[in-house]
């Protein structure tokens, strides 16, 4: 059920979301620019869509970038599929993500790590089981995150634990 281009006929009647942005986008995944101050929530933005009867997930990255991909092309569900298919138990795969494109993956059953340069989308998935905030940036905050949840030893959920 992806149409692209419904999608890209929907977007253009929205003020503030600018044209495709070919260079970064994929065949399963549109990317748009969205102008600031001026542009369009996310809620406004995925209510249109709705409206129109697509059926896509639309997510916002680093607050100026539009990604809208398939409803069932999202990163959380590859890993719900690997873990299936491997027969992984999903508290046993740590992820890790520093911008809002990256929210479906780290909101799920898996140990989710939010690196210290994230962006500002990422603070409303702040305070969800299993879901660590790094202090540290980019891989050591990866790092921090695997010895927070002890991932390479007995693997540990501190806010799980019981005294």
């Amino acid at each position: 059920r992806w149409e692209p281009q419904k999608v890209r006929e929907s977007l253009r009647e929205i003020r503030g979301i600018s044209g495709l942005v070919e260079a970064r986008s994929t065949p399963f995944r549109l990317r748009f620019n969205r102008t600031l101050p001026d542009g369009p929530s996310l809620a406004e933005i995925r209510r249109k869509l709705r409206r129109d009867g697509l059926r896509v997930m639309a997510t916002l990255d680093h607050e100026t970038d539009l990604d809208v991909i398939p409803i069932r092309a999202s990163p959380g569900l590859a890993i719900r599929f690997i873990s299936f298919k491997w027969n992984l138990a999903p508290d046993r795969i740590l992820v890790a993500g520093d911008s809002g494109n990256d929210a479906d993956m780290l909101s799920g059953e898996t140990l989710g790590v939010v690196v210290a340069n994230h962006t500002p989308e990422l603070e409303e998935i702040r305070g969800r089981p299993r879901v660590y905030f790094a202090e540290r940036k980019h891989g050591w905050g990866v790092l921090e995150g695997i010895h927070h949840y002890d991932f390479l030893n007995r693997i540990r959920i501190p806010d799980q634990e019981t005294p």
